[in-house]
Order: structure tokens, then sequence, then C-alpha cells
């Protein structure tokens, strides 16, 4: 095997080819952060409760400070720690940031990126400073061939030391000359995307934050959280998970909903271990939740978001409904690890398993959804209901055969349901929903309809086509005509041979 070359631009690949929005770079060092400081528990060096991640906007100077309190890197290691790529000694079972990657996000929006860090017991801090737009020359520069990502990491990249107290613990992120245009320094967004992703508490001012927590508790689970704090404009504000009592609907017609109760939601392996654990919020359902910041049902892994809000929209059976929805799915099966994107989980049977039963937890609420709107909706519950009974009753004369002279008065009764579909008066886009899907399901059933005949054995064959069932009707009754006691027999013969067709040709394609 030849010299083989990691070419330079994997690193690219690896920045801006990694992450597509900017904000990712916050969940990145605060998830390392958020490790730190759990090793920092570990050893005892930091008590539990004064865990502080500070993330400092700075936009007049185009500057961005991200630092925690966590237990740092040793400065023995701290230039192999921090420059190497995907070499990381994490684990997936127990840290959030374990793929070694993720570090160097920020290199696509500064100029300049530092990183600082202190261990306790040193009296020698270490600083790694990353020259990000002599990076971003070097990638643009096509002359150079067979350039390895080394020897363009030792071009971009310092190390130096500074004193520093033996008491001292940190890790801090210096974005230096930061990309106006990547919006990082807006702090209404930092701050919306931060309350999101990261893993904060509940807001003091919602009621039901410390119910949900207490619940979570009680069925063995307690999700960890940390002190993020947001500074910005001399005001250091802590950060909180976005959720309310109340929130938008309608905001042309200043609609609120609230949330009366919650539920735990409980899902697990074959083996009875807990594969997953939750909250849903029990609301009266009027519509598709305004606020973005808490609609939809969101999944989390190490208390920090998979994805966005729409993650799991691919579980319901119309995605829109996952809009009507609040709540959050804490994934604890070890096996469900975060893809390198963290935009969902890696495909595996453990991911498939929980997307099943989440698929059934979606239809729930879809259920719920249903009642509550045609609660509010008589006419259209009523309409709803009458097709119900109109359908119920078509599909007994299918299964039991349908004499010609029923047929017209059975399409009769489905025509009319759908007409008092029609009339009745959709409130909101899930009325509309079902009031389609009632509709749809009439108008197939008037098609079967029309395409019965009065043999039960006909009407139920799936493999049969309009034509051949009408032409087999035909040549039952002839058959019937002739030979009443044997006419069992040849019917069951001429059925089976139309089975026994219909095999061989599926096969033979």
């Amino acid at each position: 095997m030849g010299d083989i070359i990691i070419g330079k631009h994997t690193l690219e690949s690896l920045t801006s080819g990694m992450y597509s929005d900017p904000y990712v770079v916050f969940r990145e060092y605060i998830q390392n952060a958020t490790d730190s400081i759990d090793a920092a528990y570990k050893v005892r060096i930091l008590k539990h409760g004064i865990d502080r991640i500070t993330i400092s906007l700075n936009p007049f100077e185009r500057q961005i400070v991200i630092e925690d309190n966590g237990l740092g890197v040793e400065s023995e290691n701290a230039e192999k720690t921090l420059v190497s790529i995907g070499n990381s000694q994490k684990s997936s079972e127990n840290d959030r940031g374990f793929r070694g990657i993720g570090r160097l996000s920020a290199l696509s929006y500064c100029s300049k990126l530092t990183f600082e860090t202190s261990y306790p017991g040193e009296n020698v801090g270490t600083r790694i400073t990353f020259n990000a737009k002599k990076l971003s020359d070097l990638l643009m520069d096509n002359n150079d061939v067979d350039v390895s990502v080394i020897d363009v990491l030792q071009k971009v990249y310092s190390v130096d030391t500074f004193p520093a107290c033996e008491t001292d613990h940190y890790f801090r992120v210096i974005l230096n000359g930061v990309d106006e245009s990547s919006g990082l320094n807006k702090y209404n967004d930092v701050f919306d995307y931060l309350s999101q992703n990261v893993p904060v508490p509940y807001s003091p001012e919602f009621s039901w934050g410390k119910e949900i927590v207490m619940r979570l508790k009680s069925e063995g689970y307690l999700e960890r959280k940390y002190n993020i704090l947001l500074s910005f404009g001399g005001k250091t504000i802590p950060v909180f998970k976005p959720y309310k009592d109340e929130f938008l609907v309608d905001k042309g017609k200043n609609i609120t909903d609230k949330i009366k109760d919650i539920s735990i939601i409980k899902i697990q392996q074959t083996s009875g271990e807990l594969s997953a654990i939750g909250w849903l919020a029990q609301t009266n359902y009027l519509g598709s939740i305004y606020d973005k910041t808490v609609k939809g049902i969101r999944i989390r892994k190490g208390n920090i978001l998979i994805g966005d809000s729409q993650t799991l929209n691919v579980v319901f059976k119309d995605a829109r409904f996952n809009g009507w929805s609040v709540g959050e799915i804490f994934a604890v099966d070890a096996r469900l690890v975060p893809n390198a994107r963290r935009d969902n989980f890696e495909k595996n049977p453990a991911f498939f398993a929980l997307h099943e039963q989440l698929t059934t937890v979606a239809a729930g609420i879809a259920k719920d959804i249903r009642a509550a709107s045609l609660k509010r909706n008589a006419e259209l519950a009523n309409a709803v209901k009458h097709s119900e009974t109109i359908i119920k009753g078509a599909d007994a004369a299918l299964a039991n055969g349908l004499a010609a002279n029923k047929r017209g008065t059975i399409t009769q009764k489905l025509v009319g349901a759908q007409e008092q579909l029609l009339a009745s008066s959709p409130k909101n886009e899930f009325d509309e929903y079902y009031q389609e899907i009632a509709f749809e399901e009439l108008d197939m059933l008037i098609g079967n309809i029309q395409g019965a005949t009065s043999y039960k054995a006909i009407n139920l064959s799936a493999s049969l086509s309009r034509t051949e069932k009408k032409i087999l009707e035909i040549v039952f009754d002839a058959i019937i005509s002739v030979d009443t006691n044997q006419s069992d027999k040849y019917i069951e013969a001429i059925l089976s041979k139309f089975d026994s067709k219909m095999d061989w040709s599926q096969n033979a394609t």
C-alpha cells in the first residue's frame, strides 16, 4: 500500500461542511463544557450546584467567549487533546461530546479561535490559538498538492503557556473576528437557540416544571441540568427552557392554549429496561402552536436537543400535528447514539425500535387531538359519526355479498354522508384533515360498492379486478341456474383457479 494522505480539505468537511447552522458552535462547546463539569464533580473538585457555563457576546468587538468551571485539561495533554481530530478519549455512553471533531466547529465563523485552560494542582495554564483566516487561505490555495491535514494544522496553530493558580480549573473558548453575517452575536437569536438546545432547567415561571421533574424522578429518572448564563451589554441572564403554562395558538385571533396536566411516557426495550422516558402536555388542542420555541415534541440525549422541533414529525401519520403538541422525550438507552451532526440518531436496531414505539405515542396524540376537535365542532362530529355508521353498514353489506338492487341504495347513503361532511364547517386544520379523511374513505367505498357482486367470495378477493368480478358474477349466476346442487363446488373450483393464476403471475414478476 502506497503513502496515504488525508487531504487538507478534510478540515473544511469537519467545519463548515459538517455544520450548516452557525449556532451549532454553541451546542458543541457547551456539551464539551458539561462533560468537563461532570468530570470535576467526579473527582470532587466542584460541588454540585455551583457549576457555571457563561457565554459572553461582544458584538462591537466581534468577539464571543464561552467559559466553564469544569475540570479543564492537563498542560501535558493539552496540545494533543485540543488539536487532534476525531481522537477523543470520551465514550458515547457517558459523555455528550465524544467524537473529538466539534471543538473546531467555530473555525468557519471567526478569524481567530483560542482555547485557554487551567487544570487543578498545576501552576501553569495552556493557550492554543488557531489562525482561522490563514486556514481559510490555505484551503483555498489550489496550487498545493498532496497537502495533508497535519501539514495545514501545523501552519495555523500555536501553543503557549501562562502562569496559573493551582486552585484554578476552567476551559475558555474565545472567538475573535466573528463573522457578522453568521448572527452568532445576535442576543435574541442566541438566547432562543440556547433555551431550546442546551441542558438547562425549566423556567421558575413554568409552574409545571417542578411537577415534571418530580414525576420523572418518581420513575427513577433525573435528567442533568447546568447553570448556563448569557452575558450581553453588561447584563448576565440565566438560560432556562422556554416552556410556559400558556402559549399562543392563533396570533390573528389572539387565541391562547394552556397546559391542563402532564403525562409521563415510558418507552421500554424488549428486555423491559428503559429505552426513553418523557412528558407530554395535556392541552385543549386548539390548533397548531404559534410559538416556535415550545411547539413540537422534542427528543434529547444527555438533555441536549437532537435535531430540532420537527425531528419527530416523521412519527406522526400527518407531520403537521406534531406542531399541536408540547413535550420532551429523553433517550436513555446507551445504544441510542447521536450521529455526527447530532440531527438524529445513528440508524441501528435501538433507533428503529424507538421510532416504532414513538409512532404509537403519536397515534395516541392524534386521537386525543381528534376527540378534542370534534368535541368543539358538534356539526362536524355529527357528520363524522354519521359517515362512520354508513361505512360500517356498507362494509357489512360488501362482506355478505351485495345484490344489484341494493347497490344503488347504499351508494345514495354514502353520497349523502359525503354531502353532510362537506356541509359541516371545519374550524381548524385538524377539522379539515379529518373531514378530508372521512370523505376519501366514503369515496373509496362508493367505488367498491359499484364494483361489488352478490357473491361474498368474489367481493373479498383482493386479486380480482372489477371487470373480472363482474364476469365471474355472470358465470356463477349461470352455474346456479343450471345446477343448484353442484354450484358451490364449481364456484369454489373456479375461484381456486383464479387465485393460483394470480399467485403464478405475481411470482413471475
